[in-house]
């Protein structure tokens, strides 16, 4: 007992998926790292880890993949339609740091129902709830029915719940503190509802407000936001050359942990030898290729060729 609970206490994801459903499910559940700043839908995410299901359908990951501090991060699983030819994917965004646990559990829908000790989620899930119901009471039955009108498009509606929040804001005397205070996302907000389909007439308010409060023009503050736009291009550029050099520098790492002939036989591999091709090459046994290869791939931390063909090249599944 004291054996499983110290297994479960460092294990900062786990989960289960119906185990009568497992003959549906691609063995293989995917941990990706999002960036915060990305549309969470769209963004494809840093490969982190990969871990198999267990008969049961169950799944961890270790707490060593997870970062000190909360972020972001996606886990999925692909349902297989053998008979349809056809990959489902089945997707669960969350915050979390490696202090905390994230537990995902059986349900009619994959990934869906979850229970977390992170407060950063928590919220989160109560502002994505919020959202929800807002966007529920603001589209009238008739435009939910005509889901092609523009203004229940996904960025139309992310904009009118924005929108809403900041009537809310307004209605309660809140909005001119709370402009003081984030200025330039108002004004990038604002750049937003007017490069959109929504009516002039809905945010002229904060039109008004803005120009009122900072005493300036807009113009001008726009201006001052492309040039702070252009510096952080600049920086992630910097910040992209120094990840490239730190991934190369983490590649040599890792492959100066091979020893000679499994360096040989690394490079064999991306040839695109076969096991019984090495074995000829070297004048050794087919078993010993095959330990030498699980060897190369525990200390790569890949599980087949093609994620080391991946990893030499430095592309992402």
């Amino acid at each position: 007992m004291g054996f499983s609970f110290q297994l479960f206490g460092q294990n900062a994801i786990s989960g289960h998926l119906d185990d009568h459903e497992l003959k549906h499910w691609d063995t293989k559940v995917h941990l990706k790292e999002l960036a915060l700043e990305a549309t969470v839908g769209k963004s494809i995410g840093k490969p982190i880890a990969v871990t198999r299901l267990k008969k049961d359908g169950s799944f961890s990951f270790h707490k060593k993949y997870i970062s000190e501090s909360n972020k972001l991060y996606r886990i999925s699983v692909n349902r297989v339609h053998k008979a349809l030819g056809d990959t489902l994917v089945h997707e669960a965004d969350f915050i979390l740091s490696n202090k905390d646990f994230i537990r995902f559990g059986k349900g009619p829908t994959p990934l869906a129902s979850y229970e977390t000790s992170n407060t950063a989620q928590l919220e989160w899930q109560k502002l994505k709830n919020f959202e929800s119901n807002l966007l529920t009471e603001f589209i009238h039955t008739e435009e939910r029915i005509a889901p092609s009108k523009a203004y229940v498009k996904d960025s139309l509606q992310i904009l009118m719940v924005k929108l809403i929040g900041v009537k809310q804001l307004e209605s309660k005397a809140l909005l001119d503190q709370d402009i003081a205070q984030n200025e330039s996302y108002y004004l990038a907000l604002l750049t937003d509802l007017k490069q959109s389909d929504l009516e002039p007439s809905q945010y002229l308010f904060l039109e008004k407000k803005l120009a009122y409060l900072t005493g300036k023009s807009l113009e001008s503050q726009l201006l001052w936001s492309k040039w702070v736009i252009s510096f952080l291009i600049i920086l992630t550029i910097g910040l992209g050359f120094a990840l490239l050099r730190s991934r190369k520098f983490k590649k040599n790492r890792a492959v100066s942990l091979l020893s000679k002939q499994e360096n040989t036989i690394r490079t064999l591999i991306l040839q695109g030898m076969s096991n019984k091709e090495i074995a000829n090459e070297l004048y050794i046994s087919l078993s010993t290729v095959k330990s030498h290869i699980t060897s190369i791939y525990s200390k790569l931390n890949v599980s087949n060729r093609q994620e080391l063909v991946q990893k030499d090249t430095g592309a992402s599944t």
